[in-house]
């Protein structure tokens, strides 16, 4: 974590110099640094699957429910970054109708883990 923020920092830097000089390098800065940021935050992805993959094995719960999930996260993080690009571009309005639009794919993707879990509800009041 520590290279990230070392990274973040210096990108920064980069990018204040950068408006100062020349405003359409500092957006092409801006873009540049969040991709490498972003590239260099995927090895930690991999402990991560392997941890999920694990997981899968030792519950037994079906492995459509955790491609659900990955897909809702990655979704959500995919809507803030593009959300964020889009705000650095000036177009805050636009922004918030992408992040609006990725709750919504949320929500319809989320629609069988939501079933779920009223079924296992039902069944366990059933239960009672």
């Amino acid at each position: 974590m520590l290279e990230l923020t070392a990274i973040s920092i210096i990108c920064a830097i980069i990018i204040v110099y950068l408006k100062n000089v020349n405003s359409e390098l500092a957006f092409l800065a801006t873009v540049a640094s969040g991709i490498i940021i972003i590239s260099a935050a995927f090895t930690y992805l991999s402990d991560t699957f392997l941890f999920i993959n694990e997981l899968m094995e030792i519950t037994g719960i079906d492995k459509e429910y955790y491609v659900i999930i990955f897909k809702v996260t990655a979704i959500g993080y995919l809507t803030e970054f593009g959300a964020g690009i889009i705000e650095d571009f000036g177009l805050k309005s636009l922004s918030d109708k992408l992040v609006l639009v990725g709750k919504i794919i949320i929500l319809a993707i989320s629609l069988p883990i939501i079933y779920a879990v009223f079924n296992l509800l039902k069944g366990l009041i059933k239960w009672a």
